[in-house]
């Protein structure tokens, strides 16, 4: 009995029990700021509008997610590695190389939607307001570099910095938005605005946490190709998946329309806290992976990461318990229906909380980024022929299920290749 609980205790203090609850407070915090800015925003617009807004804010995840083209999972990768052996001067150079690549496809892809913002108004963010799509694309512009550097400074094991990187675009969009309802009124403009407050101030900030040397590197060409190379499926994976994993709303949107839309937002922004947990603790699984170079090292780790995870699943189920009382208290009986959806949702994504080491062993202890890559083909293809089934038949709860069936499906597929990798093969 000693021993077990001696073993318990050494999971319990370990340093990346510790670096999960520095990361796991920091998103409790982010959690709870984004929680009151949906709140406020919710609260402010009608259920439709706040379905275009809702519709907006996808559109951005879907552009970060597709011009990040798994340069922050190359960045974290090198970054990590090149910390371990002590070279600082690679390390800025990595940095460096990682932003711009960033930024460059980032500003590529705003200045397309600028372009064709009448068309994306009308097609993806319901409403005749071409200013709401040229708002859209000046956010993902804004979110460039705050998407990336936090990655970049879990890489370097400074996970406080990186919650302090994350929650100064949080906290100032919060401020402003406050600032907009006291001032004169929340309105889908100038909740964008706010955004993009948040994406510049959150980008000083990173800068600064990070130190502003990597700035004066200068990268080889040969460093921008090995962050490419790597990222190559990784950048698939996140294309097809930003894709897959937002055609939730997009679709919402044009088979059911804003309201359905607006009442499916609610869940969805409070479950996006799930992804972004499992995104923080992805972030400390793949620094210590990617710094270990012995097999034993990481299947020894990747058994303490996914015990790590039974607290979290726990709080979840929690979570689903008190849905009722904890959507109607804060959001009104407008949000009624939300309920149900809310609780199927959340269920829907505690497959996915498992994937976070069995992927972060695949990307960064075996380096068979192909694996995912190829995935998401499936993914993508999965995702559009169930939504097209279940949104119609079932409405707001119909994303739900594609996603239990479609996370559920991820979780078995990596681990099976984790297993055979680690347990299996010899």
């Amino acid at each position: 009995m000693k021993k077990y609980f001696l073993k318990a205790k050494s999971l319990v203090l370990s340093s990346t029990a510790k670096d999960t609850y520095i990361l796991f407070s920091g998103n409790i915090f982010s959690a709870f700021l984004g929680f009151v800015f949906t709140l406020v925003v919710a609260r402010s617009l009608s259920v439709s509008d706040f379905g275009i807004f809702s519709a907006a804010v996808n559109l951005v995840v879907i552009l970060s997610s597709i011009t990040d083209l798994g340069i922050s999972t190359g960045a974290v990768n090198f970054v990590a590695e090149n910390e371990a052996k002590g070279d600082k001067d690679l390390v800025n150079k990595y940095i460096k190389a990682s932003t711009v690549l960033r930024f460059e496809a980032t500003l590529i892809a705003s200045l397309l939607v600028i372009f064709f913002a009448k068309y994306v108004a009308n097609t993806f963010l319901i409403t005749d307001k071409v200013n709401v799509a040229i708002l859209t694309s000046l956010v993902s512009l804004s979110l460039a570099l705050p998407m990336i550097f936090p990655f970049i400074l879990q890489a370097k094991k400074k996970f406080v910095s990186s919650i302090i990187s994350d929650n100064s675009l949080y906290l100032t969009r919060l401020v402003f938005t406050f600032g907009f309802m006291f001032l004169a009124k929340v309105t889908i403009e100038n909740s964008l605005l706010a955004f993009i407050i948040g994406g510049v101030v959150g980008t000083i900030v990173s800068v600064f946490l990070i130190k502003p040397d990597f700035l004066k590197s200068k990268p080889e060409k040969e460093v921008y190709t090995k962050i490419i190379k790597f990222s190559g499926w990784i950048g698939v994976n996140r294309i097809i998946s930003s894709i897959s994993g937002r055609l939730d709303i997009q679709m919402l949107a044009v088979l059911a329309g804003a309201t359905a839309t607006g009442l499916y937002s609610i869940p969805s922004r409070l479950a996006g806290f799930v992804v972004v947990l499992t995104s923080s603790l992805s972030g400390v699984f793949a620094s210590r992976l990617a710094s270990f170079g012995n097999k034993e090292e990481e299947k020894k780790y990747i058994v303490k990461a996914t015990l790590s995870l039974l607290p979290i699943v726990a709080g979840l189920i929690l979570w689903i318990i008190v849905a009722k009382p904890f959507i109607l208290v804060l959001f009104g009986e407008n949000y009624f229906d939300s309920i149900p959806v809310f609780k199927a949702l959340v269920a829907a994504m505690i497959p996915f909380i498992f994937t976070a080491p069995s992927v972060s062993a695949i990307i960064y202890g075996m380096k068979k980024n192909v694996y995912i890559g190829a995935f998401s083909f499936f993914q993508l293809a999965a995702i559009f022929l169930l939504n097209l089934v279940f949104i119609p038949k079932y409405g707001a709860i119909g994303p739900t299920i594609t996603f239990g069936i479609t996370n559920t499906i991820l979780a078995i597929y990596t681990w099976i290749i984790v297993i055979n990798n680690y347990w299996i093969k010899k």
